[in-house]
């Protein structure tokens, strides 16, 4: 998970955000079961106008495994940090610093289930050696042992959450390594994976 860092918030959030997470807390209270569907601005959905600033964060890839490119493989899932469907984050359903472009397999395998411990990785202090470690023979990522009690419980919670060790992820990192060893294209922002399969950041 790459440390980002969050754009200015879309103007359609600013002047609509506040009214549309009201709007949404108000219909779950009426209907516990309510469907979640985007709200609408000058003819286009919320989600068309956030879309273009959360690709722009991590750089078109999934801001929680670093999948690439979402646009060709996945519905770009917006992923909503804290769950909208619960009654807690009701009133963070359009906030800006909730929403996360994200892949079909981490919104997928995380849901609506929450954690307090969850990382961000646009946390001010986030740093991905400060939680996490990678064993580049086997794909495996896991909670770095020099880490801190509590950064590794951290670690250990999102890993679970979003599934970021599950066998298919390890083997995809895996696979994008040996291709990167082969290529002679070495421009990073066109890999998955790029902390995996560069860690150093020479090329």
């Amino acid at each position: 998970m790459k440390k980002q860092t969050r754009p200015s918030e879309p103007d359609v959030l600013k002047r609509k955000g506040s009214e549309w997470n009201a709007a949404w807390a108000s219909l779950r209270a009426r209907n516990p079961k309510a469907t979640f569907g985007w709200y609408q601005f000058n003819g286009r959905s919320a989600r068309d106008w956030i879309l273009p600033p959360l690709r722009e964060m991590n750089q078109s890839h999934c801001s929680f495994c670093d999948a690439y490119p979402l646009e060709a493989t996945t519905n770009e899932p917006i992923e909503h940090f804290k769950p909208k469907s619960d009654p807690r984050f009701y009133d963070q359903a359009y906030t800006w610093g909730n929403l996360y472009y994200s892949c079909d397999f981490c919104q997928r395998t995380k849901r609506e289930r929450w954690d307090d411990r969850l990382i961000a990785p646009d946390e001010i202090e986030y740093s991905f050696h400060d939680y996490f470690m990678f064993d580049f023979t086997t794909g495996m990522i896991s909670p770095n042992p020099r880490a801190s009690k509590g950064n590794q419980e951290r670690a250990q919670i999102t890993i679970q959450l979003y599934g970021l060790d599950l066998e298919p992820r390890r083997r995809m990192r895996l696979t994008e390594a040996r291709k990167w060893v082969r290529s002679v294209e070495r421009e990073i922002q066109s890999w998955s994976y790029r902390d995996f399969i560069n860690p150093t950041g020479l090329t």
